[in-house]
């Protein structure tokens, strides 16, 4: 008679588990691909990139700019113009 150790089956399953199948492993070798091309990417190209993915935060970011440095320029007078524009 067969002595049945119930702990045998819990680590065999746990080792068959823990190997990745075939499909995992094609999504890790394409995810791997992907940051690989990723990397190789110049300036420009990132930049495009954050600008087609949030365009609202450009934008935001560029007219954040934008309102500074002409406040630095002009002064004062910068803000009471946009804010006598805009409804002051």
């Amino acid at each position: 008679m067969k002595k049945i150790d119930p702990f045998e089956g819990i680590f065999d399953n746990m080792q068959n588990n823990s190997i990745p199948t075939d499909e995992q492993k094609q999504k890790m070798r394409a995810f791997v691909l992907a940051e690989g091309v990723s990397q190789g990417e110049s300036f420009m190209q990132k930049l495009g990139g954050w600008i087609t993915v949030c365009p609202w935060r450009f934008a935001f970011c560029a007219s954040a700019v934008q309102a500074a440095v002409f406040t630095l320029i002009f002064g004062a007078q910068y803000t009471n113009l946009l804010l006598s524009v805009f409804g002051g």
